[in-house]
């Protein structure tokens, strides 16, 4: 009788080793550089492939710095618009944030109102925004208000949505947990339902962040009135055949929703990394 042979024992396999700090910043940012090389190969290739007398339309990188980034006055300008924009992006998102985050929950706590709310809510994110624009101006006018409207609507919907998703994925047993304690629902959702929403909820908010300033942006290119932003800036420039100034708005508005977008994800992670790892 043949003895059975014994399966191979197999050595541990070990943890692979934790990037050092040069290692970790040549992956965040190697990925981006490159991506945006290649994008901008990709902007020079169709500038010159435009006409001579059109290559205006996409100035040059040597345009401009001659007729934008090197002047102080455009600096100063860009400076002031921007503080415009963010504080009509901050403004509509203090108004659409804890008005997302109430409805999520109350949608959450009453099976009943999500099921008549969500269906509004589909349809407010279906509406063009640009379609209503005169609408909120017959009302509310071209100040300060309307503007922050639009933000709000802007960045409304992704916040109770991601909030109610991530209240949902909260486990049973630990719902059933908090009631063995006898514990109430507030308590329930305070210890353990936004705690497990917190990755969906962030996530919303960073969606939110992007399209805030793209929300006031848009605003400004239709409620002409009041302090003007990067918008108004993008508009008159193309009015007055500025070109490079109206590509130098555009890039400083890139980089403000951009920021604004990257703030949300540091904060994010400095709340609840130590529960969900990096949101």
């Amino acid at each position: 009788m043949t003895d059975t042979a014994l399966p191979p024992a197999h050595a541990p396999v070990p943890n692979p080793a934790p990037p050092t700090p040069a290692g970790r910043v040549i992956g965040a940012f190697l990925p981006p550089v490159l991506l945006g090389c290649a994008l901008l190969a990709l902007y020079a290739w169709t500038r010159a492939g435009l006409p001579e007398h059109r290559q205006f339309l996409m100035p040059s990188g040597q345009g401009l710095w001659e007729m934008a980034f090197s002047k102080p006055e455009i600096w100063a300008e860009l400076g002031q618009r921007a503080l415009v924009t963010i504080s009509i992006a901050a403004a509509g998102m203090a108004c659409s944030i804890p008005i997302g985050i109430l409805l999520g929950v109350f949608m959450f706590r009453m099976r009943l109102l999500e099921r008549a709310i969500f269906p509004y809510l589909v349809a407010l994110q279906s509406i063009p925004i640009l379609a209503i624009i005169p609408l909120i101006q017959s009302a509310l006018g071209f100040g300060f208000l309307p503007k922050m409207l639009i933000v709000a609507m802007f960045t409304f919907f992704s916040i109770p949505t991601t909030l109610l998703l991530g209240l949902k994925s909260l486990d049973r047993g630990v719902i059933d947990l908090f009631r063995l304690s006898n514990a109430s629902w507030w308590v329930t959702l305070w210890k353990a339902g936004f705690p497990s929403a917190a990755p969906a909820l962030f996530a919303g908010l960073r969606i939110s962040a992007g399209l805030a300033v793209i929300g006031a942006i848009v605003s400004e290119l239709f409620f002409l009135a009041g302090p003007g932003g990067l918008g108004q800036m993008l508009i008159n420039s193309k009015i007055d055949f500025k070109y490079e100034e109206m590509y130098a708005a555009l890039i400083v508005s890139s980089l403000l929703s951009i920021s604004v977008y990257l703030f949300f994800q540091f904060l994010g992670n400095r709340l609840f990394a130590d529960w969900h790892g990096r949101v």
